[in-house]
């Protein structure tokens, strides 16, 4: 009986022993994958800010752009269109344009070169003035000579005529 005691006491004793607590490597292993999740949820959390300005501050600028092209496409005179003129931004201040176009092989459509300067004030109260250009198609039958569309019609009519006896 006295064997059965000691052994169940020591079995009670080991027991107790080792419920007692975590070993040094199991606490820095806990600490070490504590820190490692914490650091790459810090970086996710971090880039998302960063994303979240970026498109904030491009969604500005893509505003004030718009704004600038309804401005300057809507003129319907060419000497007014040539002349250029400036637009008051949201967000970067006041913005000069100038439009360069040249007709196409099509009648009424231009190739028109938007160059606009932005002049953003920046915390400093200093303007640092940022240059744009942009390329389009545009259909504008009032920018157009009635003598030249009829000609340009002409060679476009011409052309399709061509095209299709090549198929045929």
């Amino acid at each position: 009986m006295k064997r059965a005691e000691r052994k169940a006491q020591i079995g009670i004793q080991y027991r107790s022993h080792s419920s007692s607590g975590f070993t040094i490597v199991e606490v820095m292993l806990s600490l070490s994958l504590f820190i490692v999740a914490a650091a790459v949820f810090a970086s996710s959390y971090v880039n998302v800010i960063t994303s979240f300005e970026t498109v904030q501050v491009d969604q500005a600028y893509e505003q004030d752009m718009t704004m600038i092209r309804q401005e300057a496409f809507m003129i319907e005179d060419v000497l007014e269109l040539e002349e250029g003129g400036e637009v008051p931004t949201g967000s970067h201040g006041l913005a000069s344009w100038k439009v360069e176009y040249e007709p196409t092989l099509v009648a009424d459509l231009f190739k028109v070169k938007l160059m606009v300067v932005l002049n953003p004030a920046n915390d400093d109260g200093e303007v640092e003035s940022r240059e744009v250009e942009e390329t389009y198609y545009l259909t504008r039958p009032t920018w157009s000579e009635p003598s030249e569309r009829e000609v340009l019609r002409a060679d476009s009519r011409d052309r399709l005529l061509e095209k299709q006896a090549l198929i045929e």
